[in-house]
């Protein structure tokens, strides 16, 4: 055997040695739609942070807030979704409307009239984002709702 002949030879043992090693390749799977993950995935926490204040048209503006779900405890499993007031108060009706008789938490009031509404104070806002926090979290945290098609709808439109 020349040389030449045993590098090639080496050069092929040395691949056939590579792909005995080498990991399986990952296989993904979609599991969205299986019982398995609907039965056991939950919300385990939800955080209304930071806002954001928007001009709308005609020179008005409005306030949209950020909201962070996490799920199965796990901050790597979280989303964030950005919602207006009149957005979380459409949830709340939808709430009342699908679980007739439950207890529902009220909204932080609307405020129409209030100077510190209309200037957004820092004080207004920090109230609001308190009021929210905690309608949110009894509301999505609550394991008689956590997989209801309202909660889903709400968290993904």
């Amino acid at each position: 055997m020349t040389a030449s002949n045993r590098k090639g030879s080496t050069h092929r043992n040395s691949v056939t040695q590579l792909n005995k090693i080498l990991p399986v390749p990952i296989q993904l799977e979609d599991e969205t739609n299986s019982e398995h993950f609907n039965s056991s995935s939950h919300i385990t926490d939800v955080l209304v942070g930071d806002y954001h204040v928007i001009q709308g048209e005609g020179g008005s503006s409005y306030v949209v807030w950020s909201i962070r779900i996490i799920v199965d405890e796990s901050v790597y499993s979280s989303m964030v979704i950005y919602k207006r007031y009149s957005d979380i108060q459409r949830f709340r009706e939808t709430l009342i409307k699908h679980y007739p008789g439950s207890e529902i938490p009220q909204l932080p009031p609307k405020d129409n009239f209030s100077l510190q509404r209309l200037l957004m104070s820092d004080y207004w806002l920090e109230n609001r984002r308190k009021g929210l926090q905690w309608f949110m979290t009894n509301v999505l945290l609550n394991p008689k709702h956590q997989h209801s098609p309202v909660i889903t709808d709400f968290i993904l439109k």
